[in-house]
């Protein structure tokens, strides 16, 4: 199932967009504008998976030192097109209206990395004269649904969490009811953990019906919350005629929900543990693939104390942990599809006390934790204006990664 992503260069438009963008996420329609132009400062983490021939639109142009930086470890791209234009809702959009960045798009040969396929790429590529398959944006956004996902698992029956989904006054009705323990209620149109809650206790379940009866006009999907040991995750990649494997990460979460990072690397030495993921994960690309989707698949999973395997969300999208696996993994192997050794790697994401500073600065900040190039080892800081230090963390062996990653929770802080 891996084999290598090839040598020829390739086009990045790290575009993110969503149809129903306020309701994915617990954001205000006049709060959403805001996220959406953060959203275009996270396309400058595309530059840690574009290799150093490829070319990469991003909004803004990338740090001289920065981009050196990233070209020393055969990376951050060798060109960067910034449209002339910043008005439109999504990366997509701004491409979209700039006559010359439409140009380059049209001009290029090689083949196009999407972000996040959307309708707003699919109109791009269609002004430009490429191809893609018409219902890609619509599996996509299929595929994130979290209804959809609950019926896809009891169609491939795979191992499944019951689950009660409905309206929000249904779900409200259901939480009034029933107080038998901890459950967690996701939205359908929930994002990346947003539009996630869970509740336990009379106060908590009080309060989370509230909220739900609020959100009219959305589904919801309610479950027991399941205690588990690990939150694993798998990344895919769906090609035309493949399926290969980026790799398999623990999620690194604080609270309940608050997702803190990643480890790379899977279940350490359960290669059982291992296997059992990748099977389930391929099973569910494969039905995303014949849904039509082409693109980076990542599955979420809990498994419990008792051994028992749950899938429990697909993100048809480059998720936060992508440009660093990738990375991590052409580093180590030349091949982003190469799963780097287990422990040697993880993606991090340490709450800042200054807010937003530019990657070059952390890596000054840092000192002998920052990345080298020279050595391959080291922290190496995103830089798009993240009000965390986040980034990836690559150590020669596991103890090393152990130790950066202490710096790096000792930079953010300092």
């Amino acid at each position: 199932m891996i084999r290598a992503f090839g040598k020829t260069p390739v086009l990045h438009i790290p575009s993110i967009s969503f149809a129903r963008g306020p309701q994915s996420f617990t954001a205000s329609q006049t709060a959403y504008p805001a996220m959406e132009r953060g959203f275009k400062r996270l396309a400058a983490r595309s530059a840690l998976m574009a290799g150093e021939g490829d070319a990469l639109i991003l909004d803004r142009a990338i740090d001289p030192e920065y981009a050196a930086l990233l070209r020393a470890a055969g990376c951050g791209a060798a060109s960067h097109i910034v449209p002339s234009t910043s008005h439109g809702q999504c990366l997509s959009d701004d491409a979209l209206a700039c006559q010359t960045t439409l140009e380059f798009i049209s001009s290029w040969d090689g083949p196009v990395e999407l972000y996040m396929p959307s309708r707003a790429d699919q109109s791009l590529l269609r002004a430009a004269g490429k191809s893609i398959p018409e219902q890609a944006p619509d599996v996509a956004e299929l595929l994130n649904d979290k209804i959809f996902f609950v019926r896809t698992m009891e169609d491939l029956g795979l191992p499944q969490i019951e689950a009660f989904t409905g309206c929000a006054d249904a779900v409200a009705a259901r939480l009034d009811r029933d107080s038998g323990g901890p459950v967690i209620v996701r939205s359908s149109r929930g994002v990346g953990g947003a539009a996630t809650w869970v509740a336990d206790g009379a106060g908590e379940r009080l309060a989370l019906k509230k909220l739900v009866e609020k959100r009219q006009g959305e589904i919801f999907v309610l479950q027991k919350y399941i205690p588990h040991i690990m939150s694993p995750n798998v990344q895919l990649y769906a090609g035309e005629d493949s399926l290969c494997l980026l790799g398999i990460s623990l999620q690194l979460i604080e609270g309940k929900t608050r997702h803190a990072g990643n480890l790379f690397g899977g279940g350490g030495e359960d290669a059982g543990l291992d296997e059992t993921l990748t099977r389930q994960a391929a099973i569910i690309a494969r039905e995303a693939h014949t849904m039509g989707y082409r693109g980076l698949v990542g599955v979420d999973f809990i498994v419990t104390a008792g051994g028992e395997v749950f899938a429990v969300e697909i993100n048809a999208r480059h998720n936060t942990s992508t440009h660093a696996l990738w990375f991590a993994n052409r580093l180590a192997n030349g091949d982003p599809f190469l799963p780097i050794a287990s422990g040697r790697a993880s993606y991090r994401r340490w709450p800042c006390r200054h807010g937003a500073i530019p990657a070059m600065e952390w890596m000054r900040r840092l000192g002998n934790a920052a990345f080298n190039p020279a050595t391959g080892e080291g922290i190496l800081p995103y830089d798009c204006g993240s009000d965390y230090l986040e980034g990836v963390v690559i150590g020669r062996d596991g103890e090393q990664r152990i130790r950066l990653e202490a710096a790096g929770e000792k930079a953010a802080q300092t």
